[in-house]
C-alpha cells in the first residue's frame, strides 16, 4: 500500500529538555573514564541519545497524569484505569502490573517455564534473559520469507513440539529483535498449533505498533484495516499478553501482562506479590499506571504512528542512499558493524559505538550480552526528535563510514558476561569531528495539534466572524496567532516551578528573579508585573504629562493605548525604510534622528515624556534595532534629560540580529550584546512571554533614577499586587528567572531566528509578497500585493489571515487597517502603509517540517488569490478592535 509521507508531526512541542554538545576534549575525556564503554555514559555527556527505550517524549496528557497518581497500597484507582483502558484497547480481561517488561517474564517463567525447558521463539534477544534460567531458546523463526521476516515457521515448530517433551510455551515477538516483523495470518496459525498440543501462546508486543503499521502496510487485504483492529486483532489471538511501558506506550517505565484466561491470571497475581508487588501495582508508582494507561490509548492513533514510522524509514533511507550497511528496523538503523569496520577482528560494535561517539557525541549502544550479533541499534526515540536533528545524526554516522579505515580497534581490559562489564583500553584516532547545527534540545512532552477538514475550517471561520482571535485553539493545526505566552518551556523551568515555595510576601524566587534580570539587563530595579501591558500601563502613568509627546520607532497596539489613556500623544519617528514593505535596509527599527530632533526643536524637550524605543519593532515586520542608533539615540536624550525607555520584550532577538548582522559583533555572545544594549537605555518594560520564554509574566526595570522605582511601586500595590511578585506567583517568578538564564544561548537563539528565515525565504521563493528583509519573530505577509485588488477599507489583511486558516489550518493575525483603529476626529480608518498579515513563531514549538507545511500552504493559497473578497464590519469595539470584532464578506 502507497502512503503519502506526511507533511509534519501530528503534534507540537509542549516541553523541551536541553542536550550537551561536549568540545572533543570533554568527550576524549568521558570515554577515558567509561573504559571506552558508551553504556557507562551520562546524558550529560552526550548530544543525541539514540535509543528508543524509555526515551520517548509522553504526551502532555501522560504528563498530567502523573499528578493524579492514587498511590494507594491496594486497589488504585490507577489499576482501575489501567484495566478498563487494557479491556478497550486491547481486549484483554485481566492484567497483571509488572514493573517493566522483565518483571513480566521473570512472572512467566515461574509461573509456567521450569528450569531445563525449551521455549520456542521468533527472537534471539530472548537468549539474553533465559539462557540464565537455563532455558533453551529454540530459534524458529522461518527464514524463507522474504516480507514477514518475523514470522514463525509452523512446519518447524511442529517438528519441535513432536520431538521435544520439554516446551513449555511458545513465545513471540513483535517486530521481532526490532528488525522482524510477523503477519496476522501467522499469528493465527501459529495459535492453533499451541492449541493443538495445549501450549501457552505468549506475545511480547511491545513494538505491536510497529508491527501493525507493517501489516497494515503488506499484509494482504488489510490496508484499510485501522492500526487499532490491528493491534487488538494480535492482542487477541494469543493467550498471554505482555508490554513493555517503554515502547509504544512512551512511559519511562513500567509494563503489563494479561490474559483472558482466568486461571492464568490467578498464577500471575499469587505470584506477583514475590516479586515485584501487590497485583493492584506490580511494582509501578500510581503515577506511572496512569501514564502508561493513557499511553496505551493514544499509542493506536493512525498520525501518530504513521509519523513515527515515516521518520525511521527517512532516517535508514538516507543512510542506505550513502551505502551505510545496515538491517532496517521497526525503530531506526542496526548498523552491521562487521561490514562497517572490516579491518577489525573483534568487538566491532563496540568499537563503532565508541568512534560515533568520539565524533559526534552521539551514543548508540548494544544491549545484553557481547557477541550475541554483530548489530549495532541506533533508535529513533519515539517523538523525542525532529527530521532535521535525524538527518544530522544520519550525517555523522556517514562522515563516520567515509573514515572507517581509521577506526581504532578495543583491547580488552576486563571481560564480561554482560556489556555493561566490558572494559576496554584503545587510543584515540585521528578522525574528523562533525558539529551539529540544529536546535539544541529534544522533545520531552508533546501536545496533539486540531486536524479539522477543510469544510469544519469554513464553517469555523464563519462562527468566529472571520476573526481569527475568537477560533478555538483546538481547531487549529499550526498556530502562529502570537509569541506571546505560547512557547514551550525547559524541563529545567518546570523544575524550578514545582520546585518554588509559596508565599504572599518575599519569596526566594522573587531575589533569584531580580538577580537574573539584573545580571542580563544591567538595570538595578527590577519590577515584576503581571504581564507586559501592566508594565506598559505604569511606565504611562508615571512618566506622561497629559498633553506631552511620546516619541516611539513605531506604534505597537497596547503600547499607544496606555500611552494615550495616560494623556500622551504618540509621534512615530521610525526610520522611513520601516514603512516600505520592499526595502531590504537591515536596521528598520531605527529610530530617524532627524525626525527626533525636528520634534524636540519644535515642542521643547520638556513636552517629551520618553523615548519609546521598541527592539525588534513587531508592527513593522519584527525589524531590529543597530547598536549605532541605540548609542546614538541615547547620546542625544541623555544630553537633554529625556529619558529613553525599551520595549525589550524581544531584546534578546534583537541582540542576536546584531550578531549576525554586524559584522564588528560576529564573535561576541548575544549575552554581551544584550547588555551593550541595555545601556543605552534607562530602563525598560518587558512582555516575559516571549524572549523570557515563559507563559505568563512581566517585567519594568530603572537604573537609578528621582524616584522612579518608587512611583512605580505605589501603582503596583494598587493594581497588580505585592512589590515583590507583581500579581505572579512565586512558581512563575523561578520559571521566569530560569527562562532568563536559557534565553540567550548563543545555539537557542540562533535556532529560534533561523526558524523565521527559513519561513521568509521559502515564501518568497515561492513568489509570495512578504516584508523584506524577513525579522526575528514572525514573517509579515504584504497584504497590499497579495490581494492588490481589495480595498484597504475592506481589510484585506483580515480576510486574508482567515483564507490562511481555511487553506491551511494555520492561525495567523492581521496587523493592518483593523488594528490601526479610527481617526477620533475624523471617524475614519488610519488606512497605515502596511497591510500585514503576521506569521508569528512560537519559541520552542514548532519544528522545520511545521515551517515547511506552512509556507507550502500559503504558496497554494497564492496561487488562487483572485478568488478572494473584501469584509465589513458586523460588530466593531470602541477600543482594540482587532481582538473582539466580527465581519462578514463583502458581496
Amino acid at each position: 500500500m502507497t502512503q503519502t509521507p506526511p507533511l509534519h508531526e501530528p503534534h507540537k512541542i509542549k516541553t523541551v529538555r536541553y542536550v550537551a554538545f561536549p568540545s572533543l576534549e570533554e568527550r576524549k575525556k568521558a570515554l577515558a573514564a567509561a573504559d571506552f564503554n558508551v553504556f557507562h555514559l551520562t546524558p550529560s555527556q552526550v548530544s543525541f541519545d539514540m535509543c528508543s527505550h524509555g526515551t520517548s517524549a509522553m504526551s502532555q496528557e501522560q504528563l498530567a497524569g502523573h499528578l493524579i497518581g492514587d498511590e494507594a497500597y491496594a486497589g488504585a484507582r490507577n489499576f482501575e484505569t489501567l484495566c478498563r483502558v487494557v479491556r478497550e484497547v486491547l481486549g484483554h480481561e485481566y492484567v497483571c502490573p509488572v514493573h517493566n517488561n522483565r518483571g513480566a517474564v521473570k512472572l512467566v517463567v515461574a509461573t509456567m517455564v521450569p528450569p531445563g525447558s525449551v521455549l520456542p521463539s521468533n527472537a534471539r534477544s530472548r537468549m539474553d534473559v533465559l539462557t540464565p534460567r537455563d532455558i533453551q531458546v529454540a530459534d524458529v523463526r522461518d527464514t524463507e520469507e522474504e516480507l514477514f521476516t518475523g514470522n514463525i515457521d509452523v512446519a518447524k515448530l511442529e517438528a519441535l513440539l513432536a520431538t521435544s517433551e520439554n516446551v513449555a510455551l511458545i513465545g513471540m515477538q513483535a517486530f521481532a529483535d526490532g528488525q522482524h516483523p510477523f503477519s496476522v495470518e501467522n499469528i493465527k496459525a501459529v495459535r492453533a498449533v499451541a492449541d493443538r498440543h495445549g501450549k501457552r501462546l505468549v506475545l511480547d508486543g511491545s513494538r505491536l505498533i510497529e508491527n501493525a503499521w507493517y501489516i497494515q502496510r503488506h499484509e494482504s487485504g488489510r490496508s484499510n484495516t485501522p492500526i487499532a483492529d490491528i493491534v487488538r486483532q494480535c492482542v487477541k489471538g494469543v493467550h498471554i499478553f505482555q508490554m513493555d511501558g517503554q515502547q509504544d506506550p512512551k512511559t519511562n517505565i513500567g509494563g503489563i501482562l494479561t490474559t483472558d484466561h482466568p486461571d492464568d491470571y490467578e498464577k500471575f497475581m499469587n505470584e506477583v506479590v514475590v516479586y515485584e508487588g501487590l497485583h493492584t501495582y506490580g511494582g509501578m508508582a500510581g503515577r506511572t499506571m496512569e501514564a502508561l494507561a493513557r499511553g496505551l490509548q493514544e499509542m493506536c492513533d493512525e498520525d501518530e504512528v504513521r509519523w513515527v514510522m515515516y521518520q525511521t524509514e527517512r532516517f535508514t533511507g538516507r543512510l542506505l542512499e550513502a551505502g551505510v550497511p545496515l538491517e532496517r528496523g521497526c525503530d531506526g538503523a542496526y548498523l552491521n558493524a562487521d561490514a562497517f569496520l572490516p579491518h577489525l577482528d573483534d568487538h566491532q560494535v563496540d568499537a563503532l559505538a565508541v568512534a560515533l561517539y568520539q565524533t559526534s557525541a552521539v551514543r548508540a549502544c548494544a544491549a545484553g550480552r557481547p557477541g550475541r550479533d554483530k548489530l549495532l541499534p541506533v533508535q529513533i526515540p519515539r517523538n523525542a526528535m525532529t527530521n532535521r536533528q535525524l538527518d544530522q545524526v544520519g550525517d555523522a554516522i556517514v562522515s563516520l563510514f567515509e573514515q572507517r579505515e581509521k577506526v581504532a580497534p578495543l583491547e580488552v581490559n576486563l571481560a564480561g558476561r554482560w556489556r555493561d562489564q566490558m572494559r576496554y583500553r584503545s587510543i584515540f584516532a585521528d578522525l574528523a569531528t562533525f558539529e551539529f547545527n540544529t536546535i539544541p534540545y529534544v522533545i520531552h512532552t508533546i501536545e496533539k495539534v486540531g486536524a479539522l477538514s477543510r469544510p469544519e475550517r469554513e464553517k469555523a471561520v464563519r462562527e468566529a466572524g472571520y476573526n481569527t482571535f475568537l477560533l478555538r485553539s483546538a481547531d487549529i493545526t499550526i498556530d502562529f496567532l502570537t509569541d506571546s505566552g505560547t512557547s514551550a518551556m525547559s524541563i529545567d523551568q518546570w523544575a524550578a516551578y514545582d520546585a518554588a515555595k509559596a508565599t504572599s510576601y518575599t519569596s526566594d524566587a522573587y531575589h533569584d528573579f531580580v538577580a537574573s534580570l539584573q545580571e542580563s539587563l544591567g538595570y538595578d530595579h527590577i519590577i515584576p508585573t503581571h504581564q507586559g501591558r501592566a508594565a506598559e500601563h505604569i511606565l504611562s502613568t508615571i512618566m506622561i504629562e497629559p498633553g506631552q509627546l511620546v516619541p516611539g520607532n513605531m506604534y505597537f497596539t497596547t503600547t499607544k493605548l496606555h500611552q494615550e489613556m495616560a494623556g500622551g500623544v504618540f509621534a512615530d519617528i521610525i526610520c522611513d525604510e520601516a514603512h516600505q514593505a520592499q526595502s531590504e535596509f537591515p536596521w528598520k527599527g531605527n529610530i530617524d534622528l532627524a525626525k527626533l530632533e525636528a520634534l524636540v526643536d519644535e515642542h521643547g524637550a520638556e513636552q517629551i515624556a520618553y523615548i519609546s524605543f521598541e527592539h525588534s519593532v513587531n508592527m513593522a515586520g519584527g525589524q531590529p534595532v543597530s547598536m549605532d542608533n541605540m548609542r546614538e539615540v541615547y547620546r542625544y536624550c541623555s544630553a537633554r534629560s529625556i529619558p529613553v525607555f525599551f520595549d525589550a520584550t524581544r531584546c534578546v532577538e534583537n541582540a542576536y540580529m546584531i550578531q549576525s548582522r554586524d559584522p564588528r559583533y560576529a564573535s561576541t555572545k548575544v549575552a554581551d550584546i544584550l547588555l551593550e544594549m541595555m545601556a543605552y537605555g534607562d530602563g525598560c518594560t518587558i512582555s516575559g512571554k516571549k524572549d523570557l520564554l515563559i507563559n505568563i509574566g512581566g517585567v519594568l526595570a530603572f537604573r537609578d533614577n528621582d524616584g522612579w522605582r518608587e512611583k512605580s511601586e505605589e501603582l503596583i500595590r494598587v493594581y497588580e499586587g505585592e512589590i515583590v511578585d507583581g500579581g505572579l506567583p512565586a512558581a512563575d517568578l523561578a520559571a521566569i528567572a530560569q527562562g532568563v538564564r536559557e534565553m540567550t544561548d548563543d545555539r537557542y537563539i540562533a535556532s529560534r531566528v533561523r526558524q523565521t528565515r527559513e519561513l521568509g525565504k521559502m515564501l518568497l521563493e515561492a513568489g509570495v509578497p512578504i516584508v523584506t528583509p524577513p525579522g526575528s519573530h514572525a514573517i509579515f505577509l504584504d497584504a497590499r500585493r497579495f490581494l492588490p485588488h481589495i480595498d484597504q477599507d475592506e481589510f484585506p489583511a483580515q480576510r486574508l489571515a482567515a483564507e490562511v486558516f481555511v487553506e491551511t489550518g494555520v492561525r495567523a493575525m492581521e496587523r493592518g487597517n483593523v488594528s490601526k483603529g479610527r481617526d477620533p476626529k475624523t471617524g475614519e480608518n488610519y488606512r497605515p502603509p502596511l497591510e500585514l498579515v503576521r506569521l508569528t513563531i512560537p519559541r520552542r514549538v514548532y519544528t522545520h517540517d511545521h515551517i515547511k507545511a506552512v509556507a507550502a500552504g500559503i504558496a497554494r493559497l497564492h496561487a488562487r488569490r483572485d478568488e478572494i473578497r473584501g469584509l465589513r464590519f458586523v460588530y466593531e469595539p470602541d477600543r482594540l478592535r482587532f481582538f473582539q470584532g466580527r465581519f462578514e464578506p463583502v458581496d
